[in-house]
């Protein structure tokens, strides 16, 4: 399950408007809609008070195939620093694409005008 179906599952089940749980998080109610509709993913600060506030495990709201790994190593334990490690989703591998796409256009095109010199 993605994690936009997660959240808005919990919202409902709260009772909570997008608002409210914008206003709680301190994020624009559009930025938290994005969330909703998998167009934006929080960074895991967002994700720990979105657990917070559903008293759920942060890692209760990962989409599957997400793992957190603590990267700490002893002394510094207060500065979370976090690795996020994902699979691509499909857009994300598109927008990539169509960025080699343009780069390679590019490439062409400044081949053709320096073979012109």
């Amino acid at each position: 399950m993605k994690i936009g179906q997660k959240l808005k599952g919990m919202r409902i089940e709260k009772g909570f408007s997008t608002i409210e749980i914008a206003e709680k998080l301190d994020i624009s109610e559009s930025t938290y809609r994005r969330y909703e509709a998998d167009k934006s993913f929080p960074d895991v600060f967002v994700l720990d008070k979105i657990a917070k506030i559903y008293d759920k495990d942060l890692t209760d709201l990962l989409p599957e195939g997400m793992t957190i790994i603590n990267n700490n190593s002893g002394e510094h334990a207060n500065n979370a620093g976090y690795v996020m490690n994902q699979f691509l989703s499909e857009k994300l591998i598109q927008q990539y694409e169509e960025r080699i796409k343009e780069k390679d256009e590019q490439i062409a095109l400044l081949k053709s005008l320096l073979d012109k010199k």
